[in-house]
């Protein structure tokens, strides 16, 4: 497994670039450069930007004339469910290989607003419906420290790009882990929000008219915590179109206390084992928060097993029905994967009553879970059970099976729309371990002081 990133976090490049140390244009090179050098073995990326250069130019012509911005000039990379205006979006679909929006997602919109450069769109699982990321529109993408594993999904090309140090930072999006699984596997860190933080509208395929509701979350991804803040402060909000998103004040996580902050541990919480890595990755955080006056116990959760077989339940509320009309353009064309769910979905659709009782047992769930994660002020936790396995595989085993049940931790805190961030603490057989931090709603300074304390312990 490779260190520690070698490259400049977002904040040091934005500082160069504010005191003339380096052109837009030359730090846009730069990581065209570095693209180009790694995709040969990652196939991360999806489509790229070719007016990116001028975008450049732009960008220094505007901090010539005096003006600013708090992205002016950086350039970013952002998964491809997300709506950009120009640039294709797949989705990593058939239906839509070759579809340019004429509007970006709200996320893009704002980070563009700020003044990013969009370089390049990142490849994920067709539907973004999968913990492994490909398609038939642009293949599999490989782990950027192996490349016979996965780089997980649905965020798969996001984090294998940042895990060769090929972007600076990015956005992906996250409804059963699909932010906090790739960023495990590849060693680079990202945060799920809490749910109603940041707007999903321009995201495809759009979850808040199903029975998903508010689980998908639109979040930042990059290789240091301090950069997941800087973005976030500018994603987040409500843009009065998506129903859920809330607009509650994000907090400093510089305000953050340490010394005072009550964490709960735990590794193999008996329910699902862990590999002897995971669980050491757990106590070696816990040793670092002890370092920095942080008060640790170990209360594993009790009672949360149906987790995973809750989340697919809000999946299949309609059979399948929306999924297969917006897959209806691919002619069929699926990967495997994909096809098979449209099949197994079906038979399991719910009647109004049925689907008003799976909202009764999530929202019981949620809270039952948040009142868990209050007895603490963090959760420190596994992300899955092992590193990143063989494509085709699940983490704790070499080879494939059928039961989702290796993302239970990740489901837990999905269906309880509290704020979890990944960050890399160990390894296992020379890939990256990460840990889940997890804190109460609306705590996301809290999630990130704990990261950035975990990341400096490590440097």
């Amino acid at each position: 497994m490779s260190g520690p990133s070698l490259q400049p976090s977002a904040r040091a490049w934005l500082a160069r670039l504010a005191g003339g140390e380096i052109s837009s244009r030359e730090l846009v090179e730069h990581y065209q450069s570095r693209i180009e050098k790694v995709e040969p073995r990652l196939n991360a990326v999806v489509t790229r930007n070719d007016q990116a250069l001028e975008q450049a130019d732009a960008a220094d012509a505007a901090r010539a004339a005096g003006e600013s911005g708090p992205l002016l000039g950086l350039p970013i990379t952002i998964k491809d469910s997300l709506a950009t205006e120009g640039l294709r979006t797949t989705g990593g679909s058939c239906a839509r290989e070759d579809f340019v929006p004429t509007s970006d997602a709200t996320v893009a919109a704002r980070l563009r607003a700020a003044g990013a450069i969009v370089i390049a769109k990142t490849n994920l699982p067709e539907y973004s419906w999968s913990y492994e990321t490909d398609n038939v529109v642009c293949g599999r993408t490989n782990n950027p420290h192996d490349e016979t594993r996965t780089p997980g999904g649905s965020s798969g090309g996001e984090a294998a790009l940042l895990g060769a140090d090929a972007s600076i930072v990015g956005i992906g999006t996250d409804g059963g882990g699909s932010i906090r699984v790739p960023s495990h596997y590849c060693g680079t860190v990202g945060i799920r929000p809490t749910a109603g933080r940041v707007p999903e509208t321009g995201v495809w395929p759009p979850t808040r008219p199903t029975g998903f509701m508010d689980l998908l979350c639109v979040g930042p991804m990059a290789r240091y915590a301090d950069d997941l803040e800087l973005l976030l402060e500018l994603i987040s909000g409500p843009d009065y179109i998506d129903p859920y998103v809330s607009p509650v004040p994000l907090g400093r996580s510089a305000d953050v206390a340490l010394d005072t902050l009550r964490v709960n541990a735990y590794g193999d919480d008996g329910e699902l084992a862990v590999s002897e890595a995971t669980a050491q990755a757990v106590d070696t955080a816990a040793s670092i928060l002890t370092e920095y006056g942080c008060s640790i116990h170990s209360q594993p959760p009790r009672g949360f097993t149906d987790a995973t077989d809750l989340f697919f339940a809000t999946m299949a509320a309609d059979g399948g029905a929306k999924a297969r009309t917006d897959l209806e353009p691919a002619r069929g064309r699926h990967v495997e994967h994909v096809g098979a769910l449209l099949e197994a979905l079906e038979p399991l659709a719910l009647s109004a009553a049925e689907f008003f009782e799976l909202r009764r047992r999530v929202f019981d769930f949620r809270a039952r879970v948040r009142a868990f994660v209050a007895g603490a002020d963090v959760v420190v936790a596994p992300v899955t059970p092992g590193c990143a396995p063989i494509h085709g595989g699940w983490p704790g085993a070499e080879l494939g099976h059928d039961s989702y049940e290796a993302f239970g931790h990740l489901h837990v805190f999905a269906l309880s729309g509290v704020p979890t961030a990944v960050v890399p603490i160990g390894e296992e057989n020379g890939m990256p371990i990460g840990v889940q931090i997890a804190a109460q709603p609306w705590r996301e300074d809290v999630v990130l002081a704990v990261a950035r304390a975990l990341e400096e312990a490590r440097r």
